[in-house]
């Protein structure tokens, strides 16, 4: 497995305790151990202990007793000054952190274009519903990882896919069922509205990128049936697709959503096949632990179509 490279800052602070810096930055606002011991609510020896430790780690004394009171030596104002702005910022970070967590993020992985997907109605339901969620949607047309390891190691709480997943751990859903279509530009010299074999193998084709397995079985199948065709362009991007169906003479398959969303604004016009094509299929899976969470439940029943 590939590591990243880690900075030798970060692992320096590894082996420093960052606790004794918040110590060091209120002892020498208050001038008190005691009252430290008070605010931090522990024994002033602990307070006393730590201390200690800042002295040896810096070598300096830091803060020098005059009778009651304590003096903060010249390192220590040098580095009280350096250490408050950073601290501060930490401090902001550590509380943006928490307020973020407070919205949790779903993370949904998809080897199917975003036209397959009514997620509209899904962040509607974010709103209406006022669900502390915020999605992070990843469509990975080429390198998808495996579905089982992706949700049982927390990268992702929702992931599709064309064939089912079996794990004692997840549900797998039939969503839905996919009807791929043939299309062309409205002003493509061929102008019939159905197509046969032959007259597909003639014409120039644009062919989708996929890396889910059943879909690309689907298309070695549609491929063997067809014995030869020419594909002129490969895309994993569906733009990319669209336009060059638009802009070419070129034909190629997409999705019945995406005709109907996409079909006026490409110009794009429909041709029937006179052959089989099979259809594929959309399942959702997700984490059996999920389903005691209301929110997500409303969320996933807006996803299945169920409100």
């Amino acid at each position: 497995m590939k590591t990243k490279t880690v900075s030798d800052k970060v692992l320096k602070l590894a082996n420093f305790n960052l606790n004794l810096l918040t110590t060091f930055c209120l002892i020498y606002s208050t001038r008190s151990i005691t009252e430290v011991s008070e605010i931090l609510g522990v024994t002033p020896p602990s307070i006393s202990h730590s201390l200690r430790k800042l002295r040896l780690h810096f070598e300096d004394p830091l803060f020098i007793r005059h009778g009651n009171t304590i003096s903060p030596t010249v390192f220590a104002d040098d580095l009280y000054i350096q250490l408050k702005h950073t601290l501060e910022i930490m401090s902001d970070s550590v509380g943006r952190s928490k307020q973020t967590n407070n919205r949790e993020m779903l993370v949904i992985y998809s080897p199917f274009s975003v036209a397959v997907h009514n997620l509209s109605t899904a962040v509607l339901k974010i709103k209406s519903e006022k669900l502390n969620y915020k999605i992070k949607y990843i469509e990975t047309n080429l390198g998808i990882p495996d579905a089982v390891e992706l949700l049982n190691l927390r990268k992702a709480d929702i992931v599709f896919s064309a064939a089912p997943v079996i794990s004692a751990t997840l549900n797998c859903i039939l969503l839905r069922q996919l009807q791929p279509i043939i299309v062309c530009r409205k002003e493509n010299p061929f102008k019939k509205t159905a197509i046969n074999i032959d007259e597909f193998q003639s014409l120039d084709l644009v062919s989708h990128l996929t890396a889910d397995e059943m879909i690309y079985q689907k298309k070695q199948s549609l491929q063997a049936m067809l014995k030869k065709n020419h594909i002129s362009f490969e895309t994993n991007s569906l733009m990319m697709l669209l336009t060059l169906l638009s802009e070419t003479d070129c034909i190629g398959f997409i999705t019945e959503e995406a005709f109907e969303r996409y079909h006026q604004t490409y110009g794009l016009r429909r041709l029937t096949p006179q052959f089989p094509v099979q259809q594929v299929n959309v399942y959702l899976t997700y984490r059996k632990e999920l389903e005691k969470k209301t929110s997500f439940m409303l969320f996933l029943n807006s996803i299945l179509g169920n409100e």
